[in-house]
C-alpha cells in the first residue's frame, strides 16, 4: 500500500478559512523515492516545486487521506506540519527517512 501512496500523484488543495479547494496552478504532484530520503530532502523538493505559487496554506491529498500540510511564506519558505489541528499527524512522516 505504502508503494501504492508514494507513486501515484497528488492533488493539491489550497487552504482557506472556511474550506480547502483544489488549486489550480499546479493540481497535483507526483513524488520519486528521492523524496523521501530525509526532511531536508522531502522539504527541498516541497520549496522548489512551490517557488511561483502565491504564500498561504496547503496541504497534499492522496487516494487515503491528508498526506502533508505546509505553510508557503512570501519570502519562498515552506514550513511543514507535522500534525492536524486535531494532533493526528501527517502520513508523510511515516515515509521520511525510512529505508525500503
Amino acid at each position: 500500500m505504502a508503494e501504492e501512496i508514494l507513486t501515484k500523484p497528488m492533488m493539491v488543495m489550497e487552504m482557506r478559512p472556511e474550506f480547502s479547494i483544489q488549486y489550480k496552478a499546479k493540481p497535483k504532484i507526483k513524488f520519486k523515492a528521492e523524496h523521501f530520503k530525509d526532511k531536508k530532502s522531502f522539504k527541498e523538493f516541497i520549496q522548489k516545486t512551490t517557488k511561483n505559487w502565491k504564500s498561504g496554506r496547503y496541504f497534499l491529498r492522496s487516494e487515503v487521506g491528508p498526506f502533508v500540510e505546509f505553510q508557503k511564506s512570501k519570502e519562498g519558505k515552506v514550513k511543514l506540519h507535522k500534525e492536524n489541528n486535531k494532533n493526528i499527524p501527517y502520513m508523510c512522516w511515516q515515509f521520511i527517512g525510512k529505508k525500503k
